[in-house]
């Protein structure tokens, strides 16, 4: 809720267009308290974990970006991934345009390996815009391919049962991550 209260009032304030994406599967998660004075930049992404610089050294650290709900998927994981030997740097996109991409440079230069968790679809969504960015302007610094983590190409299901079964999850991205750390890609 800080985040989103902290992008409102800059939002409020910017003389541009903007658009707030509020994820509907946390808007009943009020917990923590805000700084009623913080606006936060419009165009920062947030490093939310960062990874040890022993799995840094080891090459077991993968770049995560993600946003809106695959935030709380990424942070419901990460001790698992920790327990398999391996690390993340979590980075939250709080913006997806302009897309920080001095904040995904940064990590990529500790990691040389991304995965991103998207829940849009494979084609034409977020994900593949992000990829295609980090592709394009950060190439020599990936040591493997990007992983998506995203939906495949159909509709998404309105039954919320359903829609466990095509919309990616943190189980999903520990399995990423093993395999961008193994060279299994």
């Amino acid at each position: 809720p800080d985040a989103a209260y902290g992008i409102t009032k800059s939002m409020i304030r910017d003389n541009g267009p903007c658009f707030l994406f509020a994820p509907v599967k946390m808007m009943k998660e009020a917990k923590g308290t805000l700084d009623l004075d913080v606006c936060a930049p419009l165009n920062k992404s947030a490093l939310l974990h960062e990874a040890s610089a022993e799995s840094v050294a080891a090459g077991n650290a993968v770049t995560v970006l993600t946003y809106l709900h695959g935030v709380k998927e990424a942070q419901m994981v990460i001790d698992e991934i920790q327990e398999e030997g391996f690390d993340i740097d979590l980075i939250e996109l709080r913006s997806l345009k302009p897309l920080d991409m001095d904040s995904i440079r940064k990590s990529l230069e500790r990691t040389n390996k991304v995965a991103i968790l998207d829940e849009s679809t494979k084609s034409g969504g977020i994900g593949a815009t992000v990829s295609a960015r980090i592709s394009e302007e950060c190439f020599d610094l990936l040591d493997a391919p990007v992983k998506r983590l995203c939906m495949d190409d159909a509709p998404v299901p309105y039954a919320s049962t359903m829609e466990v079964a095509v919309v990616k999850r943190g189980s999903d991205l520990v399995q990423g991550v093993f395999d961008l750390a193994t060279g299994q890609y």
